[in-house]
């Protein structure tokens, strides 16, 4: 099992071009991906705005949303607030990023991001595709 953040689900299920091969590649190699509630809300906000842009229309971005859920399953991973809160406070991150960090540490398994705050604050943790 490996925590995955915004960042890796949204190159997934979009199939981009830059990291959506890596994406694949590592959803083969590790299918038990799990994450934090905030990763749906963040995917939802990413898609909306690809609809708004003209990039896709709604039924894909649906889509794009419901291949997440089924994706996660039973791993979307509620978090300890006050674990969160200090995470981000002690890292000096968002509360957004600390959620991803407290879920892979509350699950003992790695983290996915590409996101190079995250990567940099816990490398011993977090790795990129």
């Amino acid at each position: 099992m490996i925590v995955v953040d915004t960042n890796v689900m949204v190159h997934l299920v979009t199939g981009s071009a830059e990291y959506g091969a890596k994406a694949s590649a590592l959803l083969r190699s590790d299918p038990e991906w799990a994450a934090p509630p905030i990763l749906l809300s963040e995917l939802r906000n990413v898609v909306i705005g690809f609809v708004r842009q003209g990039w896709v229309e709604i039924t894909q971005a649906v889509a794009m949303h419901d291949d997440a859920v089924t994706l996660l399953g039973d791993r979307i991973t509620a978090v300890n607030g006050a674990a969160v809160l200090e995470v981000a406070e002690s890292l000096e991150l968002s509360a957004y990023d600390a959620e991803f960090i407290v879920a892979a540490k509350a699950l003992r398994c790695g983290l996915y991001s590409l996101d190079r705050e995250i990567l940099a604050a816990v490398p011993e943790l977090a790795r990129s595709l």
